[in-house]
C-alpha cells in the first residue's frame, strides 16, 4: 500500500516530463534537475531549499545510469520533501526509461542496496542469521496486501530456517490510525516471550475486528490485541519513549531505503518489486512454497 502524495506533489511530478540532449556528466545532470524543478515550481511561486543526489546507479543496460534526487522545496509557504528520478547516458537525459524485455520502468530498481545495518539481531524474526540469503520486509499490520502476503512469506521461511534469514521492519502507515499501536504492542509482546508474534498478528487479521481506515481508538485496538494474545499491555507502555523511538527507528530505516509503501521486500539487499525472488530460491532448493 503506497503512501499518499499531496495534490501539489502530484502536480509538480506531472510537470517534470521533458528530455535534454547534452554532454552528460554528473554536474550536468544536477544542473538540469535544478533547472527543470525551478521551471516546474515557478508558476506556483515556489522556492528550492535544496536538491541532493541520494543515489546514482549503474543500470547495467547499454551505458545508462539512474539518479535519484531528494527535493526540498516550498510551495506557497508549505514545505514539500519528495524524491525524483532521472536517467542519463552519453548525450541523453530522460525522465523515465522502459525495459523493453520486462515492459517495466527502470524506476522500479532505483533503490539502494541494503547495508549490514538492516540485518540486525533485533529485527531477525525467522531463519538462520548465518544463511547465505536474506529477506527484509517493511510492512503495516493493517495493510490489506500485507495481511494477504506477509504471513504466507513468514510461514514459508519458518518452515525452511536454514535457507534464508528473514528480517522484519514495522512500517505503520498514517492511513491506518491504530497501526502504530499494534506494531508497538507486537514489540512488547515479543519482549515478553510470545513466539512468532509478528506472524500471529498478521494471521489474526485485525482488520476483521474494526475498520482499519476509520477507527482511531487506540485503546480499542489494544484491547483486541490483549484479548487475542492474553497479554496485559497498557497504553502507558504503548506511549512510552522506548517504543516510540523503536517505531521511529524502523520508519527511518524505511526512509533511508526509499521505501514508500507496504509491503516492500528486499532479497539479498536488492529491491524485489514483485516479491517473488525468495519463492524461486526456495523451489530451487526443494523448499516448499504453498
Amino acid at each position: 500500500m503506497m503512501k499518499s502524495l499531496t495534490l501539489k506533489s502530484l502536480t509538480i511530478l506531472s510537470l517534470l516530463s521533458s528530455t535534454l540532449v547534452a554532454n552528460v556528466t554528473d554536474d550536468n545532470v544536477m544542473k538540469y534537475e535544478e533547472q527543470r524543478i525551478k521551471s516546474a515550481i515557478v508558476r506556483a511561486k515556489g522556492t528550492i531549499n535544496s536538491i541532493d543526489v541520494v543515489l546514482k546507479k549503474d543500470l547495467q543496460n547499454d551505458g545508462w545510469y539512474g539518479y535519484v534526487f531528494n527535493l526540498d522545496i516550498n510551495i506557497q509557504g508549505k514545505k514539500i520533501v519528495q524524491k525524483d528520478t532521472l536517467f542519463a547516458k552519453g548525450n541523453l537525459i530522460a525522465p523515465d526509461l522502459i525495459n523493453t524485455k520486462t515492459k517495466r520502468s527502470f524506476k522500479d530498481v532505483m533503490y539502494p542496496k541494503l547495508t549490514k545495518k538492516y540485518f540486525s539481531k533485533e529485527h531477525l524474526i525467522a531463519g538462520n542469521p548465518n544463511a547465505k540469503h536474506t529477506l527484509v520486509i517493511f510492512s503495516d499490520p493493517l495493510c490489506p496486501i500485507c495481511i494477504d502476503e506477509v504471513p504466507f512469506t513468514m510461514k514459508n521461511i519458518m518452515k525452511h530456517p536454514s535457507n534464508i534469514a528473514l528480517y522484519y521492519y514495522h512500517m505503520p502507515l498514517d492511513m491506518h490510525p491504530t497501526a502504530r499501536t499494534l506494531s508497538k504492542a507486537s514489540m512488547i509482546a515479543k519482549e515478553q516471550g510470545i513466539k512468532d508474534i509478528d506472524y500471529k498478528v498478521y494471521s489474526k487479521d485485525f482488520s476483521n475486528f474494526y475498520d482499519a481506515y476509520r477507527e482511531k481508538d487506540n485503546q480499542k485496538a489494544l484491547n483486541f490485541f490483549n484479548k487475542t494474545f492474553n497479554t496485559k499491555i497498557t497504553m502507558a507502555q504503548i506511549n512510552s519513549k522506548k517504543y516510540n523511538d523503536k517505531i521511529d527507528y524502523d520508519l527511518k530505516m524505511a526512509e533511508d531505503a526509499f521505501v514508500n509503501g507496504t509491503p516492500t521486500v528486499f532479497f539479498d539487499g536488492e529491491i524485489d518489486r514483485r516479491r517473488m525472488k525468495y519463492e524461486a530460491f526456495l523451489k530451487q532448493n526443494n523448499g516448499e512454497v504453498k
